[in-house]
């Protein structure tokens, strides 16, 4: 008797086990129906080609109406407004003595509802 069996020896075993497995594993038998599908929608699916015909004419690779040039101002669109930096209240090396901290706002969360309601 071999210590180390052949790989033909576990592919014939486990193939075996599959009428067994597939009659008492629904497990099995659900991983094996949707292997089925996936490999039928992966072989048979349709032609991405066939489903949107070429074009009849070429599509240009450089846009029609470019932007203003680089350096020039734009006069149709505006600037966005400037972004303004807020100073936190609460930042490394700053004092806590002016920071007003405020009770949490009441809500019911985690609690249980009165029992008149």
């Amino acid at each position: 008797m071999r210590a180390t069996r052949t790989p033909s020896f576990w592919l014939h075993r486990l193939a075996a086990s599959v009428p067994s497995a597939w009659h008492y594993d629904r497990l099995f038998r659900w991983m094996v129906i949707g292997a089925g599908i996936s490999l039928v929608v992966f072989v048979c699916r349709p032609d991405p080609a066939a489903q949107h015909p070429a074009a009849s004419a070429p599509i240009a690779a450089t846009p029609t109406r470019l932007g203003p040039p680089y350096g020039s101002t734009a006069t149709e669109a505006p600037l966005a407004p400037p972004v303004t930096l807020a100073v936190p209240k609460i930042a490394p090396g700053r004092s806590l003595d002016s920071v007003i901290i405020s009770p949490p706002p009441v809500d019911g969360f985690g609690t249980a509802p009165p029992a008149n309601k």
